[in-house]
């Protein structure tokens, strides 16, 4: 399910606001502190915006994502040693 148009420049915004979001779960991660789950849910929130608009998601955000992919396959299969 789709929203109605955006415009293109809320949806810069959003962009932006995303790695920045993106940028500070790395620096998270990087420092080994838990990554508190409401800002994943924001994170995941504005790429869900920006992949319904036809936007590409900023690197950062496919790091972010493509790292959580990366751990829940391994979880899922039986890997414990997720670093």
């Amino acid at each position: 399910m789709t929203s109605p148009d955006i415009p293109a420049d809320k949806l810069a915004e959003v962009a932006g606001l995303a790695t920045a979001l993106a940028d500070r779960i790395l620096e998270q991660h990087a420092a080994g502190a838990t990554i508190p789950p409401k800002q994943f849910h924001m994170l995941v929130n504005a790429t869900r915006m920006l992949q319904d608009h036809g936007v590409a998601w900023p690197t950062a955000v496919e790091r972010v994502l493509t790292e959580v992919a990366r751990r829940a396959e391994a979880i899922s299969d039986g890997d414990d040693r997720v670093s």
